[in-house]
């Protein structure tokens, strides 16, 4: 019956490092993102930088007094990233104009809580990008032929392996057989940034 997918969510990601004045200002940051109120005013400055980009949420994470504004956004079929960072840059030079917000800065348009490029848990756990889940039956015979296998041996080498393995190494979204493998040779093909294959192959098989 060949491959079975269903995409389970869609939202490229970027989160700019923003320092303030002090502790309480940056709380003060994280409560004005984060009112539920406040998001279709950021997505209407956001769209208005891009025909296709659209600003879906905004979670805020504070390391002291930096505040670090993680934006997800649809982006049609494109990565998205350049359309991203110009409607995150916008509505965060129009946020910072608040009167609460005097003094804060803007240090970095990327502050690693992204996450690009990266191995992350709030990659793996809140997702970034396209999150997809994949399944397809393989005939025992296939294996037996083509694979010179046994499939009932393939199924509790898995479990030791990507399963059990993978949980001693402490690996973060790492528990498949080599999925960058194939992710990267996929975006090579497709002409897109193989560096992306770092948080692009995070799975469980």
């Amino acid at each position: 019956e060949g491959v079975r997918t269903e995409l389970l969510g869609d939202g490229m990601t970027r989160a700019p490092v923003v320092e303030c004045v002090d502790l309480r200002q940056a709380a003060a940051l994280k409560r004005w993102f984060e009112a539920p109120d406040r998001l279709p005013e950021l997505q209407r400055t956001f769209s208005a930088t891009s025909r296709f980009g659209q600003l879906l949420g905004v979670k805020v994470a504070l390391a002291g007094r930096h505040a670090f504004v993680r934006f997800r956004c649809a982006t049609g079929d494109a990565m998205g990233m350049n359309m991203v960072g110009k409607g995150v840059n916008t509505v965060l030079a129009e946020a910072l104009e608040t009167p609460a917000l005097e003094g804060a800065e803007l240090i970095g348009l990327s502050g690693n809580y992204c996450t690009d490029k990266k191995p992350a848990a709030v990659n793996w756990i809140e997702g970034r990008g396209k999150h997809v889940a994949a399944e397809a039956v393989i005939p025992a015979k296939a294996v037996r032929e083509v694979l010179k296998a046994e499939p009932l041996r393939i199924a509790r080498l898995n479990v030791a392996k990507n399963l059990l393995g993978s949980a001693l190494a402490g690996s973060i979204g790492g528990f498949n057989a080599h999925a960058s493998n194939l992710v990267t040779a996929v975006f090579l093909a497709c002409g897109q940034d193989p560096a992306q294959n770092v948080e692009s192959s995070q799975c469980i098989t």
